[in-house]
């Protein structure tokens, strides 16, 4: 069941070990089958990892207090010329709805102004929905290992008005009027 976006506001937090942190994790991960850790304590240690590397670098989007996505990006991976995105999660009910993109124009934003000329991530090489994201937005295959395969994409010409609350509107214009919400919570990454 997708939910409505119109609500949604993303904030710059350091990522937590929270329970609903690492629950939106599991949910997202669980169908792309061997791409992610399975355990609890594993996502922890690996949330923990990725507010290490960039504390400054996450982004949270909330549907009222409901954690529905998360982008976790570093910008002193390659002596903060190239910029990484480790992570981009969006709740399934969320998804198709542009939530990653407005996550992902976020973390690009903030790699570029601390400087990063360049964009960097991995995905698995049957995570199609991830991939064709990335590709909307200028991303382009520049090597494979194993399973998964190296994105990159200059950030010197993202646009310098790149406007994140009109990514943000544009959630809300696309997406139909509100469904009850379900019983119990359930998501999935892209």
């Amino acid at each position: 069941m997708s939910r409505s976006t119109s609500s949604i506001r993303i904030a710059q937090e350091p990522l937590s070990g929270s329970a609903d942190l690492v629950d939106l994790y599991l949910r997202a991960y669980q169908p792309l089958g061997d791409y992610y850790y399975r355990h609890r304590t594993e996502v922890k240690a690996y949330l923990k990892w990725l507010r290490h590397r960039d504390p400054y670098g996450s982004f949270v989007a909330y549907d009222g207090n409901r954690l529905v996505g998360f982008i976790a990006t570093d910008s002193r991976w390659d002596h903060g010329t190239v910029g990484a995105i480790h992570e981009l999660v969006v709740d399934p009910e969320y998804q198709g709805r542009g939530l990653g993109r407005a996550l992902l124009l976020h973390g690009m934003a903030y790699l570029r102004s601390r400087g990063c000329r360049v964009c960097e991530l991995w995905v698995g090489e049957h995570n199609e929905r991830a991939r064709a994201i990335y590709q909307a937005l200028g991303f382009q295959e520049n090597g494979r290992w194993g399973k998964w395969i190296q994105m990159v994409r200059s950030l010197e010409d993202l646009p310098e008005d790149t406007n994140l609350e009109a990514a943000l509107s544009e959630l809300s214009r696309s997406t139909p009027a509100p469904s009850p919400p379900p019983r119990s919570s359930g998501g999935e990454g892209i």
